[in-house]
């Protein structure tokens, strides 16, 4: 079953009929046809709160599909729940949600119980009916914000009492407030000893499937680059130009451990990593992130592979998301170590970092193959 049914009042109703049904028959023997009468339509009552009772809730179904909503602090959406009623309808009706305090209900009021959120809103349905639940939520601090608990509290029509629906399984329904982004204008230097896609005309390389203009052909030229058709109408042999491109990518390191803890600048680190992102981003360069924390699954660590695009870039947001400082950290030398190791180094690695002497033997060892930027401080002073 998807709900957890419990019911506050049944053993009355039963007293009730139990009163009712003694105090008929007494009615029928004195022959009072009235008082008979009148204890026969209170039965009729009683039984029929006693079916709704036992009936209502029983099909109403949840629909628990995933689905995640995507926000930034400060910017609203809606949580959506819909329900489907297969079975009795349910009148004045409370729902009862509660999730992570990373989000925060907007413009609606609500209770806080430890680290959740609880909302409670009025709840009918009828008859095959499906009916969605939208609550308004504003993004609070980085994180993911699952839900925790819905319960459905419906109270009897005619008598006291209630019935309450936990619901049981795993609610796929959940938000994700993304890190801060701010403003930066970091420049990254191409390689033009690297093949690549950004254009730079001091590079060695060209693309070939974008040709920008002809010249005339000198000996050493390929055949299969001549331009026939420009050639035809020059009279002379024309090759063709195509656009210098050079490499451009970076990987960013950042150690958050200090000793035995984590660094009192955590939440700071992860969103000068979302703010380079977002700079690659728009620049169209690829990028990839090793941050010390301790993972489980194809690599040891919180790693992005490097990528670029729409996709890439709400991978790496939403892993930045979940990141806490609970957490278990590496020693950021044993990171250099890994990534020396097994990892094909880009044009550039931007480590941010404390105390770059203590790691410099390791960090030597990647100067020698691609070149290193080091980062010491977040954001310069006016950016946050």
């Amino acid at each position: 079953m998807s709900w957890i049914r419990k019911d506050f009042g049944l053993q009355h109703m039963k007293n009730y009929m139990q009163i009712l049904v003694f105090s008929l028959i007494l009615s029928f023997l004195f022959k009072q046809f009235l008082l008979f009468s009148i204890f026969s339509f209170l039965l009729i009552i009683v039984l029929l709160n006693m079916y709704y009772f036992r009936q209502v809730g029983k099909k109403l179904e949840l629909v628990n599909e995933k689905k995640r909503i995507r926000l930034l602090k400060n910017t609203t959406s809606d949580l959506e729940l819909t329900f489907q009623n297969k079975g009795i309808p349910i009148w004045n009706a409370t729902l009862l949600i509660s999730f992570q305090t990373c989000i925060a209900p907007n413009g609606i009021s609500y209770t806080t119980s430890a680290v959740f959120h609880e909302v409670k809103l009025p709840f009918s349905i009828g008859y095959k009916k499906q009916v969605t639940v939208k609550i308004p939520v504003e993004g609070v601090h980085r994180g993911l914000a699952r839900i925790k608990q819905i319960e459905l509290q419906i109270p009897h029509p005619l008598t006291d009492g209630s019935i309450i629906l936990d619901f049981k399984p795993m609610i796929l329904i959940d938000a994700i407030v993304y890190p801060q982004i701010h403003k930066l204008d970091d420049n990254l230097t191409p390689s033009r000893l690297k093949e690549g896609y950004l254009q730079l005309n001091s590079s060695l390389y060209d693309d070939p499937f974008f040709p920008v203009g002809t010249r005339e052909y000198i000996p050493g030229d390929q055949f299969h680059h001549i331009h026939w058709k420009a050639s035809a109408r020059t009279q002379q042999l024309q090759t063709k130009v195509f656009t210098k491109v050079a490499n451009v990518s970076v990987l960013f390191v950042v150690n958050v451990k200090k000793k035995y803890g984590v660094v009192a600048d955590f939440e700071e680190k992860i969103e000068w990593l979302a703010s380079q992102m977002e700079v690659c981003y728009k620049k169209d360069i690829p990028y990839s992130f090793a941050v010390n924390i301790r993972t489980f699954g194809k690599f040891p660590l919180v790693y992005l592979p490097l990528g670029s695009g729409d996709a890439h870039r709400k991978q790496g947001l939403e892993l930045l998301a979940i990141l806490s400082r609970s957490d278990n950290l590496i020693p950021f030398e044993k990171v250099l170590a890994y990534i020396d190791s097994f990892v094909e180094l880009p044009v550039a690695v931007s480590v941010m970092t404390h105390e770059i002497e203590q790691y410099a033997p390791f960090l030597s060892r990647l100067e020698q193959r691609t070149n290193v930027l080091y980062e010491t401080s977040t954001f310069p002073e006016g950016v946050l």
